[in-house]
């Protein structure tokens, strides 16, 4: 039975659902560790499906670090089989203990479900996270000194590979969900570490009850950051266009309209600059607050999270870093994403790769496109069997022929 403040779990998974869908999908995938959150959440799924015709299908990862976890998989089989639900057991190797277990385990965790998900053809599955999970991961994060993004609540929903998590269960309490277990009659498996005290989330549920700390309302204040840190993400998109002049596929700073902006919107839109140009992880703060300073300050050359940052008259460009571009990959003629942006097409060319031009840039006529040269060397270039540049589409266009290299997806904002 749900608290007054809090949706039932089947409205709230309808709930999520019905807003991020254009029709009900057909089956749902569910993680389920035999915990009474995801066992919650199961049941649940299950109730808010069969109305509706809409498969269930179930996955309980085993990470091999307990010889109890096989037996927690096959006890989750079980009632899965008792409900006419589909169970997979997906079983990681090389997972050892040690520091960062815990977070190790969590990011090989979604890339098996992903995996599965992927095999399965689901394109959603659901998670058993509750408010007392966003209460914990906010006194967390508080603790390690982290900004707003930090202390946002986590999101509703996050995309691995072309699989989407959900987390339904964001406003409602752990309490409640047991309650309606017992209610139920299911009595779900209990984990061993969320009592253990060398795990710092069981060392923080134990503070919270000391301190008896209310969760629904550290929730609601992780809820409310999370408004706020979108407001903040709207300013930015509208400041994108006034602080960036896109070239190629460079971006081009106003040092002015730098300074002249809030220094939140200007970290923001400069890593969102960053992201859109190299794709990689952002930047640790301390870096960031250094980028800042140099470019508030006396720009100087400089190389982060995958990029060249270089004063240019009155601004600073933003361009790729040649060495840490992608790999080469083989050239189809339907055409090659490479480096996460670039759409590369052209004639049958058996053999091909596309990647960066690198070196071979003095073979071009890279001064008549008015780019700079670091620029250019981090652009595609298709190259033969042997390895000899056939086309470089931006640094020589003119001897390009019929192969062609454009950015996908284009940043509307930045145009």
């Amino acid at each position: 039975m749900a608290a007054p403040d809090e949706p039932e779990p089947v409205e709230a998974i309808d709930r999520l659902l019905r807003g991020a869908c254009d029709r009900r999908p057909e089956t749902v995938g569910v993680a389920v560790s035999g915990g009474g959150d995801s066992v919650a959440l199961l049941l649940a799924v299950l109730d808010w499906a069969r109305p509706l015709d809409i498969v269930v299908r179930a996955a309980t990862v085993d990470h091999g670090l307990r010889p109890e976890a096989a037996t927690e998989a096959a006890w989750v089989a079980d009632l899965c089989a008792a409900r006419g639900i589909a169970h997979h057991t997906l079983t990681i190797d090389g997972l050892t203990p040690g520091p960062g277990v815990q977070a190790r385990a969590r990011e090989v965790r979604y890339a098996a479900l992903a995996d599965w998900a992927k095999e399965q053809r689901l394109g959603i599955v659901l998670l058993g996270h509750t408010g007392d999970d966003v209460a914990e991961t906010l006194l967390m994060r508080l603790k390690r000194g982290t900004g707003l993004d930090g202390l946002a609540r986590m999101p509703v929903w996050r995309r691995v590979g072309h699989v989407d998590f959900g987390r339904p269960f964001l406003e409602v309490s752990r309490s409640s969900l047991r309650a309606g277990l017992a209610q139920a009659g299911v009595t779900p498996l209990e984990d061993p570490s969320n009592t253990d005290g060398r795990f710092e989330r069981a060392r923080l549920r134990e503070a919270m009850a000391a301190l008896d700390l209310d969760a629904r309302a550290l929730a609601r204040s992780a809820a409310q950051l999370d408004t706020a840190r979108h407001a903040l993400d709207a300013l930015t998109a509208t400041s994108l266009r006034d602080l960036f002049l896109r070239d190629a596929g460079d971006l081009i700073l106003d040092l002015s309209a730098a300074r002249a902006a809030p220094r939140e919107i200007l970290r923001r839109a400069l890593l969102t600059a960053l992201g859109w140009i190299a794709g990689g992880a952002a930047p640790r703060r301390a870096e960031q607050d250094h980028l800042i300073a140099t470019l508030l300050g006396t720009p100087q050359p400089l190389t982060l999270a995958g990029c060249r940052i270089a004063p240019e008259g009155g601004g600073a460009r933003l361009m790729r870093e040649a060495a840490r571009a992608a790999p080469p990959e083989a050239f189809t003629p339907s055409g090659t994403l490479w480096d996460g942006r670039w759409h590369v097409t052209g004639p049958a060319a058996p053999g091909a790769t596309v990647g960066a031009l690198g070196p071979d840039v003095v073979a071009t006529d890279w001064r008549a496109t008015g780019l700079p040269r670091p620029s250019l060397m981090a652009s595609p270039a298709i190259r033969d069997a042997e390895g000899a540049l056939l086309a470089a589409p931006l640094a020589d266009p003119g001897a390009a022929g019929q192969f062609t290299a454009t950015l996908r997806p284009p940043h509307a904002l930045f145009d």
